[in-house]
């Protein structure tokens, strides 16, 4: 009877320690993109931190870690204000961009002349589009078996002051062969104010409308 009651003790302090020391469910993650912003304060914007920003971005959008790369605008001392986006919703963020997420916030500008955050969304908002707008494109250059291209950010800056309302990088939909060094027909596509489209041309711009994507 004894050996029976203790028994019973054993089991129930044991019953309770696996309900006080159980591990709590981990947290998953369900935002899929992330709003970024730099710029300076005053002096120009930490020009190192700029650009290692501009090349995790940069190899994260031609490995295919983010869907969307939006920029919304240009800061004055430098830098920008940006959302990129996993894959859609309805499915767990990749783990590539989980890492692409950890590189994000690994990197530290001079606080002292420089302004940076990273802010996990659920997705990107939508811009403001005006109905006047229009698609205007460039090849970004890329090569078949290498992580090369032009950036969004990098091109944008080609077109001065003319304002970007959303940017994507896009394919022409032309079949190619697989061949290394071969061009992959991706194009650096934005939407910019129709009265804009003619200063886009001249600067070597076409209207992507005119080549016909499927």
């Amino acid at each position: 009877m004894k050996k029976s009651v203790y028994f019973l003790l054993w089991f129930t302090g044991l019953l309770v320690s696996s309900v006080l020391y159980a591990k709590p469910a981990p947290v998953v993650e369900t935002r899929h993109a992330v709003e970024i912003s730099i710029g300076g304060i005053g002096p120009g914007v930490d020009v190192v931190a700029y650009k290692q920003l501009r090349r995790v971005i940069g190899n994260a959008v031609a490995n295919s870690v983010i869907d969307k790369f939006v920029i919304y605008g240009y800061g004055r001392e430098g830098g920008f204000s940006a959302c990129v986006e996993d894959r859609p919703s309805d499915q767990p963020p990749s783990k590539a961009f989980e890492k692409f997420v950890k590189q994000l916030n690994g990197i530290k500008p001079d606080p002292s002349t420089s302004f940076y955050s990273i802010n996990r969304v659920l997705t990107c908002p939508p811009l403001t589009i005006q109905p006047d707008t229009v698609r205007i494109a460039k090849p970004d250059g890329s090569l078949q078996c290498e992580n090369n291209g032009i950036t969004l950010a990098d091109m944008q800056q080609q077109l001065g002051g003319i304002s970007v309302y959303a940017a994507a990088k896009e394919s022409d939909g032309l079949i190619r062969p697989a061949v290394c060094g071969a061009d992959t027909g991706i194009f650096n596509v934005y939407d910019i104010a129709a009265v804009d489209l003619q200063q886009a041309l001249d600067l070597g711009f076409i209207e992507w409308s005119t080549l016909n994507v499927p």
